[in-house]
């Protein structure tokens, strides 16, 4: 028994490794920009995960999603996920409500599974500043106008979580980012 555990522990930690390789590495260096992120998941394998996707045009894809479960299947759906939404962020480079969509239709057809991810999609144009997002039921960001010191911003949901039904739509949201402020 004490071996067949410490096998398990040793697939688990090997699995967690792997999975870290899905994560950027370095994070890029956009003039004028601070890009910042970490993850600590609470398990060997999860489903959390971020991605900065370089697009055309100097856009940059941010990514910020969790599958509703922890573990090895989370961590399995996690690395589709991550694939699918890669893959369609460089065809609907200025869509991430596209990007959802074309994600949850290819989610759906390939999986059999009660898990589903949210996540919190945007492209960020760093020369005007402008951040184009939609949100499939993740955890609001929080956007913080320097210019105004009013309360946070919330970038709420904009549709539901991705895997769950078919033939779903998700809105489009843009904000404008200027020096100072944080999302």
């Amino acid at each position: 028994q004490s071996l067949a555990l410490q096998k398990v522990e040793n697939e688990l930690a090997l699995a967690g490794q792997i999975q870290a390789t899905f994560l950027p590495h370095d994070l890029p260096q956009i003039p004028g920009w601070q890009v910042t992120a970490a993850l600590m998941p609470a398990l060997e394998t999860s489903g959390d995960f971020y991605d900065v996707i370089p697009l055309s045009n100097g856009r940059w894809g941010i990514v910020v999603a969790d599958v509703a479960d922890k573990g090895m299947g989370a961590a399995l759906y996690m690395a589709l996920s991550r694939t699918l939404i890669r893959t369609y962020a460089l065809q609907y480079y200025r869509r991430p409500d596209y990007v959802l969509k074309a994600a949850n239709k290819r989610i759906l057809m390939d999986t059999a599974s009660d898990l589903f991810v949210t996540v919190f999609y945007g492209v960020l144009d760093p020369r005007s500043g402008t951040l184009t997002y939609a949100n499939a039921g993740h955890n609001p960001p929080f956007f913080l106008k320097v210019a105004n010191g009013d309360a946070p911003e919330l970038l709420c949901r904009t549709g539901m979580p991705l895997g769950i039904f078919e033939g779903q739509e998700w809105e489009q949201a843009e904000l404008q980012i200027e020096v100072g402020d944080t999302l």
